[in-house]
């Protein structure tokens, strides 16, 4: 067989081989795409939301206007490049033998994403910042958490007339009880004993019904009874049933009156924790804020000149470093809290569409 026949015989199967490579490597494409992108996509989304939340409130600490850019959409163009060849010999076999490369393919994947975002405003968004907190929200976090006591300090701004301050503006305002009745709520809570219910065909209406027929249940049920100013209300049935509304206090209609926070209220004890130079307070740059109450006495974000080793998250801003310590656990609760209703906040405001124009940023490698 001379060298043209021999050529002719290998190329059927080299078009194999090659057909099979390209069509193999189509085959992974979308795979591909959903591995190397999709946790790539959510952790940057999240570290951002965390940054940009963070500088909010770096701003709003020196009196600045600060602003926020809502992810509405990421679309990816994916494409795949693919280059293919073969070599083949002529002659005498032992001319090439060893130095040839039968079949040879290459493939470049190529991503490039187009990220549009909704600027935060408009007045849905300052109406869900500012307005009280619902009580089916309430009821729906305390009741989900091991913990529930940090929620409900957070949460509540007061029960019966039992005053949970943001911040203390006279020595009269720390009101021990209410910390009491947090730790209460939260230990029967811990034991399945206190179980939200919602009044079917009234709006954001609850009960908390104790289950009281455990010894030390009972006395616990009694001393929330007593703190609240519903002793009237104590009975030896197993179930002992508390109405629960929205107002300043519901001691007088036997209920347990309950207000609620803002998410502004809570951004604004959160604010009044930056550390900040004192250089800053001394020229009046800052907000001055009065002693915290309960909540924010065990919050704290830090200042540094030097990039921070243990930072959760840390945004640079004039000149150093603002951060939350990731051996902070305390404080990075109640950040993830404040920005899982925010970020609600923004949705809900956004469901109608959004208040002001998307901006769209093409991406290219």
């Amino acid at each position: 067989m001379n060298a043209g026949d021999h050529f002719r015989c290998r190329a059927p199967l080299l078009s194999l081989c090659l057909a099979a490579v390209l069509l193999g490597g189509c085959t992974v494409v979308g795979p591909k795409a959903i591995s190397s992108g999709r946790l790539a996509y959510n952790e940057a989304i999240a570290e951002t939301n965390n940054q940009q939340m963070l500088m909010v409130l770096v701003h709003n600490r020196y009196e600045e206007q600060g602003s926020m850019l809502a992810v509405s959409s990421v679309t990816a163009n994916v494409s795949v490049k693919s280059s293919a060849g073969f070599q083949a010999g002529f002659g005498s076999d032992s001319n090439y033998a060893g130095n040839l490369v039968p079949i040879a393919g290459g493939f470049v994947y190529e991503e490039n994403p187009t990220i549009s975002y909704t600027p935060v405003s408009g007045e849905s968004y300052l109406r869900q910042f500012t307005m009280p907190l619902p009580l089916s929200m309430v009821a729906r976090i305390t009741r989900t958490l091991t913990n529930p006591e940090p929620v409900f300090i957070a949460l509540l701004s007061s029960v019966n007339g039992i005053y949970n301050p943001d911040f203390i503006f006279d020595s009269q305002d720390d009101d021990p009880r209410f910390e009491r009745f947090a730790a209460i709520m939260a230990e029967l809570t811990r034991a399945h004993r206190l179980h939200w219910v919602e009044n079917p065909g009234s709006d954001d209406s609850f009960a908390i019904v104790i289950d009281q027929s455990a010894a030390d249940h009972k006395a616990m049920a009694k001393e929330l009874l007593d703190l609240l100013g519903l002793s009237r209300l104590h009975s030896n049935t197993p179930q002992l049933v508390i109405p629960v509304a929205l107002s300043l206090n519901g001691a007088q209609a036997g209920a347990m009156g309950i207000t609620t926070r803002s998410i502004l209220d809570l951004v604004e004890i959160l604010c009044a924790k930056i550390d900040v130079p004192q250089v800053d307070i001394d020229n009046g740059v800052v907000a001055a804020y009065p002693p915290v109450g309960l909540l924010g006495r065990t919050l704290a974000i830090h200042y540094s000149q030097e990039k921070p080793e243990h930072a959760y998250i840390k945004v640079a801003h004039r000149g150093g470093w603002f951060y939350i310590d990731e051996r902070d656990t305390v404080t990075k609760r109640y950040f993830k809290l404040v920005g899982s209703l925010w970020s609600l906040a923004i949705a809900n405001s956004q469901a109608d569409g959004p208040a002001a124009p998307v901006l769209t940023v093409p991406v290219s490698n």
